[in-house]
């Protein structure tokens, strides 16, 4: 649930709620990488839960966090698909 409470918290929380969420989960980010995020999580659906995120989603995600951020995020994600 770690890696969709971080995706979901972009859709209802604070910016500083958002960094506060992430780095619990050991992903630090920026004010500037979580506004530009939310558009993205904005786009979620409900089936994403079965499907996992959009590989083109996952690739705009990467683009804004870079390839460090990214691989720790992506652990979370795939230890909730495992």
């Amino acid at each position: 649930m770690k890696a969709i409470e971080v995706w979901e918290s972009l859709l209802t929380k604070s910016d500083k709620e958002v960094i506060k969420i992430a780095k619990h989960y050991g992903i630090e980010l920026t004010i500037d990488e979580v506004r530009q995020l939310r558009p993205l999580a904005e786009r979620a659906n409900i089936t994403w839960l079965v499907t996992g995120i959009p590989k083109g989603v996952l690739k705009e995600a990467e683009k804004i966090l870079g390839p460090r951020k990214f691989k720790k995020y992506k652990k979370l994600l795939d230890s909730y698909y495992s």
